[in-house]
């Protein structure tokens, strides 16, 4: 019998990771996540501040940014903008479900 054993990482948006740590855990080379900071898809918590560090939360867009490059081919632009449209996406959901329930509580 072989068990498998796997590493967790359980973050946050208050703690702070490396762009090391981004590139680390996303499969993502360092050249990368620059160019999806300077397309705005990244935020590092201070710009001025070198080297780069970033919320926790990060680490998801990262990840998903590698999963988007492997499976549909993007390079760093389309990569960038899907990004962006994926979370203005999940913003403009999150606000429906809002207004949704804004509409409920009004019509009891």
């Amino acid at each position: 019998m072989q068990i498998e054993t796997h590493n967790v990482l359980w973050l946050d948006a208050t703690q702070r990771v490396s762009i090391k740590d981004l590139v680390d855990l996303s499969g993502l080379v360092e050249e990368e996540v620059c160019e999806l900071v300077f397309a705005g898809a990244l935020v590092p918590s201070d710009y001025n501040q070198s080297p780069w560090t970033f919320s926790g939360d990060c680490v998801l867009t990262v990840r998903k940014a590698s999963r988007l490059r492997d499976d549909l081919e993007l390079d760093s632009h389309a990569l960038a903008l899907t990004l962006q449209l994926l979370e203005q996406v999940r913003a403009l959901e999150a606000e429906v479900a809002r207004l949704r329930a804004q509409q409920s509580a009004v019509a009891r």
